[in-house]
């Protein structure tokens, strides 16, 4: 049997890519404050800081419900305690 390596069939198919566009930079940069631990963006022509705008994040808030009390006093019902999560807009 002979020894004849060929290009596996995938291989040839494929084709070079095309050549990559530059990545455009971000008009911003992002730092962190040592103070408040949060993140402060900048203007990397004027080094002002800029507002970052609506990006996502909300504020959480919760509250407990105590449910299933009750019974005749002798033989009460056991109570279950469950947490109701709710998020708003910052």
């Amino acid at each position: 049997m002979g020894s004849r390596h060929r290009q596996p069939w995938g291989l040839t198919r494929s084709a070079p890519f095309p050549p990559a566009a530059a990545t455009p930079v971000n008009p911003f940069s992002v730092e962190l404050d040592p103070d408040t631990q949060i993140g402060i963006y900048r203007d990397e022509k004027t080094g002002q800081i800029i507002e970052a705008g609506k990006h996502g994040t909300n504020r959480e808030t919760s509250k407990r419900e105590t449910t299933g009390r009750g019974g005749d006093g002798k033989s009460p019902q056991d109570s279950d305690e469950i947490t109701i999560t709710d998020y708003s807009d910052d």
